[in-house]
């Protein structure tokens, strides 16, 4: 009977140092890590501040709710019909900002000369494509270009 008793506390042990690890996986990757980021990256490029966990979701669909579904006139940009946040964020930030899905930082930019310089430098460099593109979309562009 002892020997089933000190089984199971080992037992316990066990599966509390694996609860922990679990538990400290998850705060890592979704607060420490993402906060991290947002440190460094926030000094060179302007954006709304993201929100734990959602990122900028919850901004997105509000104002994607506030934006009137009416008709309000014949205009042709359509982006900021479609897109709200984007246009508010853009004047707010500027035309390049980085905003936030979840855990995960994105760069919007709606200046084309800034595009224009950046693929410029990238493309003179021959970095390939990066390995996650490779990986999640062979099954359906094979091996690409």
């Amino acid at each position: 009977m002892a020997f089933l008793h000190h089984l199971f506390q080992v037992f316990v042990s066990a599966m509390s140092l694996f609860l922990l690890y679990a538990l400290w996986k998850v705060v890592f990757s979704f607060w420490i890590s993402p906060n991290h980021v947002y440190r460094r990256i926030r000094s060179g490029l302007g954006g709304p501040p993201p929100s734990f966990p959602p990122g900028n979701i919850d901004e997105m669909k509000r104002d994607k709710r506030s934006s009137s579904p009416g008709y309000s006139g014949i205009s042709h940009d359509i982006h900021s019909s479609v897109f709200p946040y984007f246009s508010r964020w853009t004047k707010s930030y500027g035309k390049v900002l980085m905003y936030w899905l979840g855990t995960e930082p994105f760069l919007y930019v709606a200046d084309p000369e800034f595009l224009r310089t950046m693929s410029a430098e990238v493309l003179g460099k021959s970095w390939g494509k990066p390995s996650v593109f490779k990986r999640d979309r062979e099954p359906m562009f094979g091996n690409g270009l």
